[in-house]
């Protein structure tokens, strides 16, 4: 499988937002600055890019678990994303990562441009061969899934029922910098701690979110 590992918090923005943005689309004022000093800019005035900067720091399960997170929050809303039984294919594969469960997600020219859909493409593309033929492999960008998750995030975020988008964005913003603490897994210590985004933040202390909604 073609799985990227979750960065640090001293790591470059650019680092890691360099998994979903084009170069030349990554901001000059966060050239040499840290992924945890960036996220503290970003989720003030710059939301998009601060969920951008999550999808890609996280490591490229926890990206997707957050992409999970997201889509269902809209769900418990009354409001589709996409089909329930892919997400919770993409569930399947988050608990346990593998060919068979990232098979079973299904085709790619079956998707459409729904979020959920995306964030299908996003386990899709943890293959390590895109082509059908075993014999003439076709290797697949390693940060693709990263960059899938982030679209589907924010495409999500067109589908929340408030009159107000922002608010959304917002609260999937936290709840990206809570799963980058350890916070919200599907299974309680489902992996390994690790300093997330937040600037001083504890990642044994439990918080709670819940600005607009109830947590999955």
């Amino acid at each position: 499988m073609s799985m990227l590992a979750v960065l640090t918090p001293g790591t470059p923005a650019t680092e890691a937002l360099g998994r979903v943005l084009d170069a030349k689309a990554i901001p000059a004022q966060l050239q040499g600055v840290d992924s945890s000093s960036a996220a503290a800019i970003l989720e003030k005035d710059h939301q998009r890019l601060a969920a951008q900067l999550v999808a890609g720091w996280l490591s490229t399960r926890e990206s997707v678990w957050w992409g999970c997170l997201c889509l269902a929050q809209l769900m418990k809303v009354g409001t589709s994303p996409g089909a329930s039984e892919r997400l919770q294919a993409v569930l399947a594969w988050v608990k346990e990562p593998g060919d068979a469960r990232r098979e079973a997600i299904g085709p790619l020219d079956d998707m459409t441009g729904t979020p959920v859909d995306m964030l299908a493409q996003a386990v899709a593309f943890t293959t390590d061969n895109l082509s059908p033929n075993k014999d003439h492999p076709v290797a697949c960008p390693t940060a693709l899934a990263h960059r899938m998750v982030a679209q589907s995030v924010l495409l999500a975020i067109d589908h929340w029922p408030g009159p107000n988008k922002n608010e959304c964005l917002a609260h999937f913003v936290e709840l990206g910098l809570d799963v980058a603490e350890g916070q919200h897994m599907w299974t309680k210590g489902a992996l390994p701690l690790h300093p997330g985004l937040r600037r001083g933040a504890d990642p044994t202390t439990i918080r709670k979110t819940g600005k607009i909604w109830e947590n999955w």
